[in-house]
């Protein structure tokens, strides 16, 4: 969808038109479902997140100032609610469909190699701190930019520089003592 397209159903949905609105969820739910499953690793508590972050920002609407691209300000709202979805479980999301991926090949000891690697990885990712693993989830596994990283987590681009080289080192530190 072309941005001043975008930016015209953002002013009609701010005036209260539903329809306006309709099209910006047809538009980016896929894309931030997509982005989003990429953190929380279910289909089902991604599904649900996505619903809750257009309802937010249907409800929040008016709060939107343009200075960001609207599905930058989307993506914040659906992050924000999948973090704390996360922080309320604590335990692994892992979707069964990516878990039979994992499983499904014809050579069972490259397979069983991969899946100890991506078990090691995993295990470093979680003993991250919450901003550097935040930071190091979205440069590499979502492919943000700094510039997004930055205003999706309220901070400075140098700072985000920073949790991203330093969750990369621990994790390159951590892989070289296992291996």
């Amino acid at each position: 969808m072309k941005k001043d397209n975008v930016s015209e159903l953002v002013e009609l949905s701010k005036k209260g038109d539903d329809t306006a609105f309709e099209l910006l969820f047809t538009s980016f739910k896929s894309r931030l479902h997509n982005s989003l499953f990429k953190i929380l690793r279910n289909f089902h508590e991604t599904e649900d997140i996505v619903q809750q972050a257009f309802i937010r920002a249907w409800e929040k609407i008016d709060t939107f100032k343009g200075d960001s691209h609207f599905f930058t300000w989307l993506y914040r709202i659906g992050f924000n609610l999948a973090i704390s979805k996360i922080n309320r479980n604590k335990e692994d999301q892992i979707d069964e469909g990516f878990e039979q991926t994992l499983k499904s090949s014809s050579n069972v000891h490259i397979d069983a190699e991969k899946n100890e690697l991506y078990k090691k990885v995993e295990g470093l990712i979680r003993l991250l701190p919450e901003e550097q693993r935040t930071a190091y989830i979205l440069c590499e596994i979502d492919s943000k930019n700094y510039d997004e990283i930055s205003i999706i987590t309220s901070v400075p681009v140098g700072t985000v520089r920073s949790r991203i080289f330093r969750a990369r080192k621990f994790l390159l530190d951590g892989l070289k003592e296992q291996i």
